[in-house]
């Protein structure tokens, strides 16, 4: 048996290899890249997607939770992070796109009182973005815009900014989920 093992060993190590090696048809089979455009419009839904969800699934009554004194209510979160959304969609698109929520990008909770107010503003954050990406294709991605003071940059850069800055404000909203005792919509899947 002791002579046989290292024999042997060579060929179990082959089987093992090539049991989990893929096989021609399958690296064959691989799809091609979406273009760039579709994969951008791909991570802003599904950010804003999650928002929406929290938005719409986060009890009325707990819209003004915060767990310290310094930080955003949940309402102004979301509020916050849509109104961030159209700025940048405005200045990507060159128009007036969306609500009138006045200056910068914190929106009052006197602007928008009550939940359903909050929801359709996201909504209509993520739903704007995303026509204006799928109406500047690729193309799009490549010009420049303004981005924070004079400074031009790529508006894909723009783009995986505001998707980040989302993300950035669903974490927070999930902290605020759990010290709630609450399950994100996204973690009950």
């Amino acid at each position: 048996m002791k002579r046989t093992l290292p024999v042997l060993m060579p060929f179990m190590l082959l089987a093992a290899v090539s049991l989990c090696a893929p096989t021609q048809s399958q690296i064959a089979a691989a799809s091609p890249a979406r273009s760039r455009s579709e994969e951008m419009l791909d991570r802003w839904n599904d950010i804003g997607n999650k928002l929406v969800a929290m938005a719409k699934d986060f009890p009325e009554d707990k819209y003004d939770f915060k767990l310290q004194k310094d930080q955003r209510t949940f309402a102004l979160n979301l509020l916050h992070a849509a109104a961030l959304d159209f700025v940048l969609i405005r200045r990507i698109s060159g128009s007036n796109i969306g609500p009138d929520f006045g200056e910068g990008d914190n929106p009052t909770r006197e602007a928008f009182k009550t939940k359903a107010d909050v929801v359709k503003f996201v909504q209509e954050a993520v739903a704007d973005g995303a026509q204006v990406i799928q109406q500047q294709g690729d193309a799009g991605l490549d010009k420049t815009s303004k981005f924070f003071g004079n400074r031009l940059a790529h508006n894909s850069s723009i783009w995986m900014f505001a998707i980040e800055h989302s993300g950035e404000h669903y974490g927070q909203l999930v902290v605020y989920y759990r010290a709630n005792n609450l399950v994100p919509p996204d973690s009950r899947r």
